[in-house]
């Protein structure tokens, strides 16, 4: 893993923690399921990328998707979109 990686993993393990200072329901949601596809394989390291995210509440279930040629970006952009929906679906 680059350097830049670990930093960007590193700030997305921080922010989910700084959330549950600030919403402490999203400790309700968990993380079903986590797929990445490469959509086109030619490119090499700078391959496009789909990343599938399936989360719970325990009552209902929800998909996110999102893409982009580094997967730590495309994890953190589904997994922000999957806790927002969350938040906004309880109108928080």
């Amino acid at each position: 893993m680059e350097r830049e990686d670990e930093v960007c993993l590193l700030k997305l393990v921080a922010s989910t923690k700084a959330l549950l200072q600030f919403y402490p329901s999203l400790s309700q949601v968990t993380l079903i399921d986590y797929k990445v596809r490469i959509l086109e394989e030619s490119t090499g390291t700078e391959s496009q990328l789909r990343v599938l995210i399936e989360f719970s509440d325990g009552v209902d279930e929800w998909r996110t998707v999102g893409g982009s040629t580094n997967i730590i970006e495309a994890s953190w952009l589904v997994l922000a979109d999957g806790l927002e929906y969350w938040l906004l679906k309880r109108g928080q």
